[in-house]
């Protein structure tokens, strides 16, 4: 199927407002303006934002009014346009689920704070996902012993592992630590962290954006 024929595009987008109408919760409130928001291609990957949207938001009546009554605004609707286009680009299932996450808890509000919402949406969309692993494991309490760190440590190896860039190491070795310093640099110069005696933490806007992509049990998935 070419995804770019007319014909082929039309029935994506009817199948995606068809599989949206269906979630119970938040269906109806999003099926109708599926159309114009979501991309020609990737249509599987706005279906699982959704339906994890549907998760976070459908078992909390409160939540669940907030989120229709801010979808009736121009705010709300800006919101969610957004998290549908960033979902059409995600390619992990984590970030989709942070991604859901953040756009739930920014729409559930009682009182929908569109620039707020709006601002960690643009910075989400601008980091990749291990520097995400880094921002999550920045807020994690430190402990002595085994805690929260090491777990996430070695839930992420691959990213959070330190890289000796000792004389000698292999080219490949330096490159990935070269890729790694990157990471904590742009936390840094999106202003989601600060440094003090050798110590990263996050600032308030890093805490915020980790309050938004994490759920309320603390599932730092």
């Amino acid at each position: 199927m070419n995804q770019l024929d007319p014909n082929s595009r039309d029935r994506l987008v009817s199948i995606a407002k068809g599989v949206a109408g269906a979630l119970p919760f938040i269906g109806s409130a999003v099926s109708e303006i599926m159309g114009s928001v979501i991309p020609n291609l990737r249509f599987e990957r706005v279906v699982i934002f959704l339906k994890t949207l549907e998760e976070k938001i459908g078992g909390i009546d409160e939540r669940l009014k907030s989120f229709e009554k801010n979808l009736q605004t121009e705010e709300g609707i800006d919101l969610l346009e957004e998290g549908i286009i960033q979902a059409s680009r995600a390619v992990s299932e984590e970030r989709k689920q942070r991604l859901a996450r953040l756009v739930g808890r920014a729409l559930s509000e009682e009182e929908l704070n569109h620039q707020e919402g709006r601002k960690l949406l643009n910075i989400y969309r601008e980091l990749t996902d291990q520097e995400i692993v880094w921002l999550i494991y920045y807020s994690l309490n430190p402990v002595l012993g085994k805690g929260p760190h090491t777990d996430w440590v070695e839930k992420h190896p691959e990213i959070l592992m330190p890289i000796s860039r000792e004389m000698g190491a292999p080219s490949e070795q330096h490159e990935r630590g070269a890729l790694q310093d990157s990471y904590k640099s742009t936390l840094m110069q999106l202003g989601l962290t600060t440094e003090r005696n050798r110590t990263i933490s996050l600032t308030t806007l890093g805490q915020m954006l980790v309050r938004y992509i994490t759920d309320e049990a603390q599932d730092k998935s």
